[in-house]
């Protein structure tokens, strides 16, 4: 990584490293519609971006986690390149598959996905506890128990993963701390403030009137 030019590209690497790290855990995905996806049926977390990106998010989880939503705003240097975000993510268990929309708030467009992966994470998760999927797909990934530690007041436990990823997750699911320090670049995420019980702000999981585009996830990563 000499050149600045492929900062935006390293930028986009690591996003996608902790987000597939993590996603398992907040997005446990089943094909039974009468299991629960998250413990929880409802809950909200705001959200301290740190290390090369500053800025915050607020996330959301709906319907025991068939709906995961979040607002990121941030700013975020690499080698002397910036990259500004301001944008909502959506996802959403409809009709067997997992949909994800990712918004431009600044433009208000955005493109609707399929997750390709859903269906065999599904197929994997099919008649588990989500704790103990979620466990095993940490330690799949490499993952191995560091200990216990307390997060703006919400115990959880430390994980260390591959390439630089780490998390803390509570007893209840709710990741309250994740990021990653790879290639000397740091990114991170620390929970300011967790509501249980809450589906989050009004608007969160809302599209409103975003022009949104359909595209093919499979033909894009070919």
């Amino acid at each position: 990584m000499n050149s600045p030019i492929l900062a935006p590209k390293a930028l986009t690497l690591l996003g996608i490293f902790i987000v597939s790290s993590f996603l398992v855990l907040s997005f446990s995905t089943t094909v039974n519609a009468q299991q629960k996806m998250h413990p929880l049926k409802n809950y909200s977390v705001n959200y301290e971006l740190g290390g090369n990106a500053k800025g915050s998010k607020k996330q959301s989880s709906q319907n025991y986690g068939s709906k995961q939503c979040w607002i990121e705003v941030s700013e975020t240097s690499i080698m002397g390149n910036t990259v500004k975000k301001n944008q909502k993510v959506i996802t959403e268990i409809k009709d067997g598959e997992q949909w994800i929309i990712t918004i431009d708030l600044d433009k208000n467009t955005g493109t609707k996905m399929k997750n390709p992966m859903y269906r065999a994470i599904a197929a994997r998760m099919e008649g588990r506890d989500p704790k103990e999927f979620g466990e095993a797909m940490m330690k799949q990934m490499g993952g191995q128990i560091k200990g216990e530690k307390t997060v703006n007041g919400e115990k959880c436990t430390e994980w260390t993963m591959m390439a630089g990823a780490f998390a803390c997750i509570t007893e209840d699911q709710i990741m309250v701390e994740s990021g990653a320090n790879m290639a000397g670049i740091s990114m991170s995420e620390v929970a300011t403030e967790v509501k249980r019980n809450d589906p989050g702000p009004k608007g969160i999981c809302s599209v409103g009137n975003a022009k949104i585009e359909e595209i093919d996830l499979g033909q894009m990563m070919q």
